[in-house]
């Protein structure tokens, strides 16, 4: 990961999702800058694959659960775009799957 999550200007959950990260993921991702305009969503992106990347959001979540929207290189015809309301380790292992780390 290209930053250290604790001194992101995101918020306390958002952080918790980048620190929390396997270390395989986190080397396989980079959070994309966006100039923290939004404290409620991070945008990873793959260390090689520059529009490999995933949103994870807090907006329009319950409590204690975050969104993921994914974007691919290529469309992929009938592929998950995007999850609801996950609880932390399901986000975690979505995006390690999304990343193959």
């Amino acid at each position: 990961m290209n930053m250290n999550p604790w001194a992101s200007p995101k918020s306390r959950e958002i952080r918790r999702v980048l620190v929390s990260l396997d270390e395989r993921v986190a080397q396989a991702c980079n959070v994309v800058p966006d100039e923290g305009a939004d404290p409620h969503i991070v945008t990873l992106r793959h260390s090689e694959l520059d529009k490999l990347r995933a949103h994870v959001y807090l907006h329009g979540q319950r409590a204690g659960t975050y969104g993921i929207f994914y974007e691919y290189p290529h469309p992929v015809p009938g592929i998950l775009e995007s999850e609801e309301n996950l609880p932390l380790p399901k986000v975690l292992a979505s995006l390690a799957m999304h990343f193959d780390a």
